[in-house]
């Protein structure tokens, strides 16, 4: 039987006892076409304290561009990210494990008190890659999950650099091998612009699992620097595949499966 478009947000938007939340929601520009649609969650991470995620208030526009075009009614919901590789090495890396759960607390919370159809999340780091995924299995609806990308590789002296070779640059130094100049270059070069750690590390890592191996996920443009200028037409051309190859807002958004959660996959 095919899944209704609309539900769960029908609880939400239908019905005269309903005037209240569709007037709340008309205050911040949904008018009433927009509540006859399917809602989707569009969740991500943007803090201005680390590059992984931050480009993902401007992915999210793109995506959001995508789900109107599909025929849904798309509403931007923000989380937190912590980055284990600001924080190493202080009490703050302490916080990075249990923000995982925190963060999947929150993308479940939202999606069950707002009633969302369907959701997309911006992914970025090895946190929030698996609270994306873990946050989507519980809430059992519809989910696409999209890497926001990588960090294009430094340069310096016609070779690439990567954070990684900031970290050996501190030993080096440390070990009277290059001088603090040398190690001041390295740093400057290394990370030229935002995007999740250039290097085969654990955010990478369950990117590429997913992107081959996944039915359930769909992780679009894991190869795609965080930058490339590609990912503005990337995300809402595969939203648009995902929908149908439907490009008109007057059709019901067609969704992919819903997630059936295992007891692995849930909240212990």
């Amino acid at each position: 039987m095919p899944l209704d478009p609309r539900h769960r947000s029908h609880t939400l938007i239908d019905g005269p006892d309903r005037a209240p939340a569709r007037s709340m929601l008309h205050s911040i520009g949904f008018d009433p076409e927009d509540l006859r649609r399917p809602l989707v969650m569009v969740v991500h991470s943007w803090i201005g304290t680390m590059p992984c995620n931050y480009t993902h208030r401007t992915l999210a526009q793109d995506v959001m561009r995508g789900v109107r075009a599909a025929g849904g009614t798309p509403m931007e919901v923000n989380t937190i990210a912590i980055s284990d590789g600001v924080t190493m090495g202080t009490e703050g890396m302490k916080a990075s494990l249990v923000s995982r759960e925190l963060i999947t607390d929150s993308i479940e919370l939202a999606g069950m008190a707002y009633a969302f159809d369907a959701m997309v999340v911006i992914v970025g780091c090895d946190k929030t890659i698996p609270a994306g995924a873990m946050a989507a299995a519980r809430l059992n609806i519809p989910s696409v999950i999209l890497y926001s990308g990588s960090i294009a590789p430094g340069q310096l002296d016609g070779r690439d650099l990567t954070i990684q070779d900031v970290f050996e640059g501190v030993g080096s130094h440390a070990a009277g091998q290059i001088s603090e100049e040398e190690l001041t270059r390295i740093e400057n070069a290394a990370c030229p612009g935002a995007g999740s750690c250039g290097g085969q590390f654990t955010a990478l890592h369950p990117v590429i699992w997913r992107d081959r191996r996944s039915p359930a996920f769909i992780v679009s443009g894991g190869s795609a620097c965080a930058t490339d200028a590609s990912r503005a037409v990337l995300l809402p051309h595969r939203l648009r595949q995902i929908a149908g190859n439907s490009s008109s807002a007057s059709q019901v958004l067609p969704l992919p499966r819903p997630i059936r959660a295992t007891a692995g996959s849930n909240r212990s």
